[in-house]
């Protein structure tokens, strides 16, 4: 299904579920799209859960926009509840859907039940996340699609995971690399640590031990600036651990949720 912003941009999303029951919106990361989503919108709408999955603006079947903004991606996803006629929703962000979820959660904090924030971070501060984050932008640059494509799909083979990294490689070489590159950059200029700990409401943190204590130190500094916030590590996780380890994950997840919203 399709539906405008307020800016005139053409965005798709799917629902699935049913409308009666607490809703719950799927966040996909930079380069990916709803399909990202393929464990939950089983499982999600199984445990009793109306699952809305967008794609972001300039990523799978939505329009590509002339700026990438994640306050603007924010907007979209209030705006599409808008559309649905959704008040209050569960919100649960992998990677850069993670950042979105946060600053959606800002932006619009009386619009949010929950959040669930996954293989994420709020902000990039110390040297060595500056410099990962750099690196980052500097391969997608200076490397050619087909060559980042096969770096991508080896990094998840290695951890036995090559049905993940096809899907990331065959997204790669579908997405226009000056896009991912403008991604990138914003994403590295994201910074919402002064709004953490305004963020009262239910909160899961959740960040996979794959790619290493960098990455789960950045997690734990978002819980911790978070009132209340629980935070858990998932062995053979990583971004995305909805893709490698969707049944913990979604076991988790649920659990959390099930929490926050009883279902009538």
């Amino acid at each position: 299904m399709i539906f405008q912003t307020s800016d005139d941009l053409s965005l798709y999303y799917e629902t699935h579920g049913k409308p009666t029951q607490p809703p719950v919106i799927l966040i996909h990361g930079i380069g990916a799209e709803h399909e990202m989503w393929k464990p939950q919108i089983t499982s999600l709408p199984g445990a009793g859960y109306f699952v809305i999955v967008p794609d972001l603006r300039g990523h799978g079947k939505s329009e590509v926009p002339n700026l990438f903004r994640i306050v603007d991606c924010a907007r979209d996803i209030k705006e599409l509840l808008d559309h649905l006629n959704i008040q209050h929703v569960h919100l649960v962000g992998v990677s850069m859907g993670g950042m979105i979820v946060q600053q959606f959660v800002a932006q619009y904090p009386k619009r949010a039940i929950s959040q669930v924030i996954v293989d994420s971070l709020s902000g990039i501060s110390r040297p060595i996340e500056r410099f990962n984050a750099g690196l980052a932008a500097v391969l997608l640059k200076v490397f050619p699609p087909k060559l980042q494509a096969y770096m991508i799909r080896s990094s998840y083979k290695k951890m036995q995971h090559d049905d993940v990294g096809k899907y990331f490689e065959d997204r790669l070489l579908h997405t226009d690399s000056r896009w991912l590159l403008a991604a990138r950059l914003e994403v590295n200029q994201f910074n919402v640590f002064d709004e953490l700990p305004k963020m009262n409401i239910p909160t899961l943190v959740l960040v996979g031990d794959a790619f290493g204590k960098l990455a789960i130190d950045m997690a734990r500094t978002t819980a911790e600036n978070i009132p209340g916030a629980q935070f858990q590590i998932l062995k053979g996780g990583g971004d995305p651990s909805n893709l490698l380890v969707p049944k913990i994950f979604d076991q988790i997840v649920i659990d959390f949720l099930e929490q926050q919203s009883p279902k009538q």
